[in-house]
């Protein structure tokens, strides 16, 4: 035998646990249209509250990149098909490829080199080499911590040049893939950015942070 009271306090505790979800669900629906607005016609794909009493929330736009046409991906590739893509099943795409395309389907990118972005930096040169070793624009908050822990800027002074390294980083990614394949003219790269455009598609969600 229990004490039947065990029952009543677990029943209340999942009609809590109910409430309480959807009063979760309701307040981030809240900080995402928030969010939204806030980041609209922006490069940037997050931001952070902070209430009086010091609490922070995070709204992060993360993009899914989804395959429409993945027998395209064969041309976009060319020589590089086997290092880019997985055959399985289903196409997968590696973690790198993955990030290029999203970046040039969404046109998230900048015509210059790494190097070319880094050397914008407001910084000395010996910081300035000092960040070259650190920044890959591969994942943004991580360039954006050394950009003000190194580079001494301020939080929005990273935010902007982190998305340029980002957006830097993903052109040369992009343009390292068109020389492999021979790709220089105009109207050659601008067929492969068709294709890009046509062979897939990228799914914007917000994500939540609380800290």
């Amino acid at each position: 035998m229990i004490d039947t009271n065990l029952i009543d306090q677990l029943t209340t505790i999942k009609s809590k646990i109910t409430e309480l979800t959807a009063e979760k669900e309701k307040l981030e629906a809240e900080i995402i249209f928030a969010s939204s607005k806030d980041l609209e016609n922006t490069k940037y794909k997050t931001v952070t509250y902070a209430s009086e009493k010091g609490n922070k929330v995070t709204a992060t736009v993360a993009e899914t990149l989804k395959l429409t046409y993945p027998t395209l991906l064969k041309k976009i590739f060319g020589a590089a098909y086997n290092d880019a893509v997985k055959e399985e099943v289903r196409y997968t795409l590696t973690a790198p490829a993955k990030r290029m395309l999203t970046k040039v389907w969404t046109g998230s990118y900048i015509k210059q080199s790494l190097n070319d972005a880094i050397s914008q930096l407001p910084v000395d040169d010996t910081t300035r080499k000092k960040l070259a070793k650190k920044l890959k624009g591969i994942n943004f908050e991580t360039d954006k911590k050394n950009l003000i822990n190194i580079g001494n800027l301020s939080e929005q002074e990273a935010n902007e040049y982190a998305y340029l390294i980002s957006e830097a980083a993903a052109w040369q990614s992009y343009s390292t893939l068109l020389e492999l394949n021979g790709i220089t003219n105009d109207s050659d790269i601008a067929e492969i950015t068709k294709l890009i455009d046509t062979a897939m598609i990228v799914d914007e969600s917000t994500k939540i942070s609380v800290e």
